[in-house]
């Protein structure tokens, strides 16, 4: 799922979910995104890299955001190593081959989340810490994933009495609703704070019609199965 709430896929898991599971869910889509946030970010870049050895999937620097020197080590450790991904506020005039749609950057790092930081023994993942990207530190929810688990604990219940394939069924409903109540409210909030019409553009992302540019969609109707950027 994505910081804002917004669930993009579900894997369901008949053994303890591991970083196997997650490396999964990524490749499954047709672009893994640039940055990825993960409870144990070294693992998961890890496995990802070794199921694709000729080409990589985590680079560079192993998803680390620097290299692994004995200094920038130090550096991050100390609060004084700053990293801009400038690409997350502004898609790169030029893109990069093979680069992310949204952001035309073909880097992609692997951070951990924020109250996981302290439970790695090795010192390189010092420069896996999401404070350490300007872009980033302080307007990021690492927690949005584990605040859906704690919420959806109330379905425990009822879906665990259930067959496979009827869990499995009303999962993909509930996660439906709740995106679609999410994509909602936040566009109200968009119209309230804006006063102006909002559509999608060509990605899905919702921006304002400032233009009057027909290069935009309709808003989907929030009853059927799509899924968009808030």
């Amino acid at each position: 799922m994505c910081p804002c709430g917004i669930v993009y896929s579900i894997k369901c898991c008949l053994r303890a979910e591991s970083p196997r599971d997650f490396a999964d869910v990524l490749l499954s889509w047709k672009h893994i995104p640039n940055v990825v946030i993960y409870d144990f970010a070294r693992g998961l870049a890890t496995h990802t890299n070794l199921r694709y050895p000729e080409t990589l999937i985590f680079t560079p620097h192993e998803g680390r955001l620097a290299d692994p020197t004995d200094g920038n080590i130090k550096m991050a450790k100390e609060g004084k190593l700053k990293i801009s991904l400038p690409w997350l506020s502004i898609k790169k005039q030029v893109p990069d081959s093979h680069g992310h749609p949204i952001t035309g950057s073909a880097e992609h790092y692997v951070l951990n989340d924020k109250f996981h930081e302290d439970n790695s023994k090795d010192e390189r993942d010092a420069l896996r810490e999401i404070g350490l990207v300007a872009q980033l530190a302080g307007k990021v929810n690492s927690q949005a994933a584990e605040q859906f688990f704690s919420k959806s604990k109330k379905n425990n219940y009822f879906l665990n009495m259930t067959l496979p394939s009827t869990h499995v069924f009303l999962m993909r409903s509930i996660i439906h609703h709740h995106n679609s109540q999410k994509n909602l409210r936040r566009l109200e909030a968009f119209k309230k704070l804006f006063g102006t019409e909002v559509v999608l553009n060509i990605n899905y992302q919702a921006v304002l019609d400032l233009s009057g540019s027909t290069a935009t969609m309709d808003l989907p109707d929030f009853d059927a199965p799509v899924t968009w950027y808030g």
